[in-house]
């Protein structure tokens, strides 16, 4: 009987410790479910053009349709498939006068992708002559993800147009100034801070445990 109340005397509370670091890491469960939930997922790929491409619209298309019919936020894609053509990032004034001479970043690859890195806006057109007047020029208006807001609200964004675009591929971009960071970074920081607190709790159980039992 000494033996089998020695052994409860370690035993129960081992279970009460046990008990106790349960009903913390069920408090901290929802919130590193909410935390998860509101971060946003990778940025959308969107092709500029559809199957056609990057290129002089016809009578039935329009770029502007296009960008009215997508929602575009911050982290998402644009990808330019193009021949004999080029792409421009210019600013507004040079979007309305397809005026090509001072780019903001030129890429004449083919295949260009440009991420779209901060919310305002972004004017693209093509560098060939007569191409921008004829119709293949694209301006389209970038969010901060709800999401993202959700998860981590931060400073007011910058007003459209103080910053320039972050390019993802090509060559001959001129370094402008960076947007506001997103607010993606801070969710996922919440979710580690949320799951490293129950990671090291957990442990105590463990270490706890070990010393009870022997």
């Amino acid at each position: 009987m000494a033996a089998v109340g020695g052994i409860s005397s370690r035993v129960l509370p081992a279970l009460a410790l046990l008990s106790g670091v349960v009903f913390v890491l069920l408090l901290l469960a929802p919130g590193v479910a909410a935390e998860a939930a509101a971060a946003p997922a990778a940025g959308l790929e969107f092709r500029v053009g559809g199957p056609r491409g990057w290129r002089v619209p016809d009578a039935n298309t329009s770029y502007g349709w296009w960008a009215m019919n997508n929602r575009f936020h911050v982290g998402d894609h644009l990808y330019f498939k193009y021949a004999h053509d080029s792409v421009l990032v210019v600013d507004r004034a040079a979007f309305d006068a397809c005026n090509t001479t001072d780019p903001l970043a030129a890429f004449a690859d083919g295949a260009t992708t440009v991420r779209l890195g901060r919310p305002g806006f972004f004017c693209f057109i093509s560098g060939e002559p007569g191409h921008c007047e004829e119709g293949q020029r694209l301006v389209v208006r970038v969010m901060v993800h709800p999401a993202a807001l959700a998860a981590a609200p931060g400073p007011a964004a910058s007003a459209p147009g103080t910053s320039t675009t972050q390019p993802g591929n090509g060559s001959g971009g001129r370094p402008r100034p960076s947007g506001c960071p997103g607010a993606s970074s801070g969710a996922a920081t919440a979710v580690a801070a949320s799951t490293g607190v129950a990671t090291a709790a957990a442990m105590v159980v463990l270490v706890g445990l070990i010393f009870m039992l022997q």
